[in-house]
């Protein structure tokens, strides 16, 4: 991320309730609340409220694929997706495996492990 510039970084609304939800939950909330903070002052935060029909088209599809995905994937992952695909936009993210198999979602792991 440190090689993009500011106006090529976005978030979803969504990304700042988990980021929120993760310094909450953390045992070092000062520490970690600063990262929503600064997306929402930084980037450009895209709201879900455009994005509906897009997330019905998204959880239909993986219900096809087992009746049940749609609850493994999470709801909260879908409206992030449904933001990537209503915006054109690319997920960059370490879950591939269920970001890939939404519809018209382009994602990239940029998370190098070793």
């Amino acid at each position: 991320m440190e090689q993009l510039s500011i106006v090529q970084i976005s978030a979803s609304e969504v990304t700042l309730a988990e980021l929120t939800y993760g310094a909450i939950n953390s045992s070092d909330y000062e520490r970690h609340i600063k990262e929503p903070q600064r997306l929402r002052n930084d980037v450009t935060i895209y709201d879900i409220s455009d994005v509906f029909e897009e997330y019905g088209q998204i959880r239909c599809a993986l219900k096809r694929i087992r009746k049940d995905f749609d609850k493994e994937v999470g709801q909260f992952d879908m409206l992030i997706g449904a933001t990537a695909l209503h915006y054109g936009l690319t997920v960059v993210t370490d879950n591939i495996k269920h970001f890939s198999l939404m519809p018209g979602v382009k994602c990239e792991n940029w998370v190098e492990r070793s």
